[in-house]
């Protein structure tokens, strides 16, 4: 399946998922993907915090609050669902709703495992 999702939008998404879990490695990773693409320290700060940013995007908003609400072990709520839909597509709602459950089992795996930061051993 080709990905289809804006970048900003699956870093957000990633984000709030691993700062969800507290997965150091996968902030520590994603972190350096989003500063490469753009993303500003503050943003940056705000989401590994696990708060939602100001001045979010629509795309970017939709993306925190699908994820937000994925992780925080609710089911999504139909609203959040249809702007999904309508701000990825069909196809993209899905691969977003993919992307965060992908990443909370990406996130437990690392905790699990105990995976450090380089240069944090």
């Amino acid at each position: 399946m080709q990905a289809t999702l804006p970048d900003n939008a699956r870093q957000i998404a990633m984000l709030v998922t691993g700062a969800h879990f507290n997965a150091a490695y996968e902030i520590y990773a994603h972190v350096a993907v989003a500063e490469k693409e753009g993303m500003t320290e503050e943003r940056l700060s705000t989401l590994v915090a696990g708060v939602k940013p100001t001045g979010l995007a629509d795309e970017e908003e939709v993306a925190y609050d699908l994820a937000h609400a994925l992780v925080t072990g609710s089911v999504l709520p139909r609203p959040t669902y249809d702007m999904a839909v309508k701000t990825f597509g069909q196809h993209g709602a899905n691969e977003l709703i993919y992307l965060v459950g992908l990443y909370c089992l990406v996130s437990v795996t690392l905790n699990g495992f105990n995976v450090p930061v380089p240069g944090k051993e």
